[in-house]
Order: C-alpha cells, then structure tokens, then sequence
C-alpha cells in the first residue's frame, strides 16, 4: 500500500505477528514514525505493537488478530493527520 510517496509494507513476522515497514524513496523511515509517536497512538486504539528489526531492517510488529483493514484505516490516517506525506523524513 503506498499513500503520498510513504510506502507501507506488511509482511508475517511469525505464526502470531505481522510486521509493517514504512519506506520513502526507498528508505525506511521508521524513526519518523517513532518521532510522531506512532506506537503510543496505535496502542490507544487498541493495537499495541513493538519495533523490532528483521534483516537489518526495523518495522512495527502486530498481533495478527488485529484487522488488518482497520489497521491499514489508522495507518492511513496517522500519515494524513501528521502531514507525514508532506514532510521531511527522518531516514
């Protein structure tokens, strides 16, 4: 899924987890998203999550329990309220 040059990528982390990766241009960019508080507001809508790295490469893992269309929903809207599609991200 990409929104406005951020792209989400979601893949199974093990028999019980997704994880997200969010990149621009190429990049990940997990540390904006750490900035922006990201796994708080998460959590407050009742999808805890933890930031792990896999390959070298650091993601947001989730319960595969959570829906995964409404967690797609917030995503989108975090990266719309946080004007993250406009921002310079922290690479």
């Amino acid at each position: 899924m990409e929104k406005n040059n951020i792209n989400v990528s979601i893949d199974n982390y093990d028999d019980d987890n997704i994880i997200v990766y969010f990149e621009k241009d190429g990049k990940n960019v997990w540390k904006t998203f750490g900035l922006y508080n990201f796994r708080d507001e998460m959590d407050f809508w009742g999808m805890p999550s933890l930031l792990k790295e896999v390959n070298g490469k650091n993601g947001f893992v989730f319960s595969n329990k959570i829906d995964i269309d409404l967690l797609k929903s917030e995503i989108d809207r975090f990266i719309y309220d946080n004007k993250l599609n406009e921002a310079d991200l922290i690479l």
